[in-house]
């Protein structure tokens, strides 16, 4: 990516001042040629002048492309990777000298795809270059009779022509690249399944210590949820799949609350404590299924069954009331 973007921005900077190159380069070999061996002065000042001018007129010609190439060259990689600062290249491996490494490098599959890329970039060159030389062959065979301006211009013109043709077939070739070794990356850098376990293990402990714990808790759980249902004021039936336990103190409660709740076994386990205990039990299947499926253990019922709920419940008080039962209700 950093060569196809160097080489496009500097022949487009080389492209655009390339008459002011010219001039420049001109005038000096003008100078050097006229004046200078005109008269001559080979003493050390006179070098000296004569190489800084040289160097400056060079510094003028190409600093811009340099300039150029050395920006983008930047930009590129702080575009692909960002700002990182690094020693860790510079420090000494005893895996680089290793020769079972070496090979084992050298027949990777990054080595192979390092070698596609290679040949590639042979094949594009070798092709653009074949195809722009035979199509500006006969300008090229006609430069034998141009003045030393025309030969320039000619193949100065040619080598642009072929190096942006280069430059956008290896730009095309890295955004390939670079998509291919961002998945070679990520792909690098994830966990195997064992090392996923391992890290679960460390970090979570045990799978089977965690599976105890989970039971325990289960366990726990049911146990505080079976000691609710003797306190409940009613226990709603699907009749014998669903039984949802209800409990309302008007005093510390908004809504009548769902205490406990369970399904077949865990059903009739509710509905044998709650007759142990003389709690009432009501069928009604669609209020049942409906409790069971919108409202937690602990929860309050929602707005919308307030109304069934509230039928059960005056049921049970009128129920009380005639039995002569008033201590479930302050």
């Amino acid at each position: 990516m950093n060569s196809a973007a160097i080489l496009l921005a500097t022949l487009g900077v080389l492209g655009a001042s390339g008459g002011i190159v010219y001039a420049g380069l001109g005038g000096f070999m003008r100078q050097v040629l006229g004046d200078t061996l005109a008269h001559p002065d080979l003493s050390d000042q006179g070098l000296h002048v004569l190489a800084m001018n040289a160097l400056l007129t060079i510094g003028k010609a190409a600093g811009p492309a340099i300039a150029t190439g050395f920006v983008v060259g930047l930009a590129t990689n702080l575009a692909q990777v960002g700002l990182v600062l690094s020693l860790e290249p510079l420090a000494p491996r005893l895996s680089r000298i290793d020769p079972a490494a070496g090979m084992a490098r050298i027949f990777s599959g990054r080595a192979l795809a390092e070698l596609v890329k290679s040949c590639a970039k042979v094949f594009i060159i070798g092709y653009y270059g074949y195809v722009t030389l035979r199509q500006d062959y006969p300008a090229l065979v006609a430069t034998g009779a141009m003045e030393p301006g025309q030969i320039l211009a000619t193949v100065g013109n040619l080598a642009l022509r072929l190096g942006f043709r280069v430059g956008i077939a290896l730009a095309v070739l890295a955004a390939l690249d670079y998509v291919y070794q961002r998945w070679e990356f990520e792909k690098s850098i994830r966990m195997t399944k064992q090392e996923v376990k391992e890290e679960l293990r460390q970090t979570e402990g045990d799978p089977l210590l965690r599976a105890r714990i989970r039971a325990r808790q289960r366990q726990i759980a049911m146990h505080r949820m079976m000691q609710e249902v003797p306190k409940a004021d009613v226990v709603v039936t699907n009749p014998v799949h669903l039984a949802v336990a209800l409990k309302y103190d008007p005093g510390t409660m908004k809504a009548p609350k769902v205490v406990a709740k369970g399904a077949r076994l865990l059903a009739q386990r509710i509905r044998d404590i709650a007759v142990a205990n003389n709690v009432p039990i009501v069928e009604n299947k669609p209020l049942a299924q409906a409790l069971y499926k919108a409202v937690e253990v602990g929860r309050e019922i929602p707005a919308h069954l307030y109304k069934a709920v509230a039928e059960i419940l005056a049921y049970v008080y009128y129920l009380d009331k005639r039995a002569g039962r008033t201590g479930r209700w302050r």
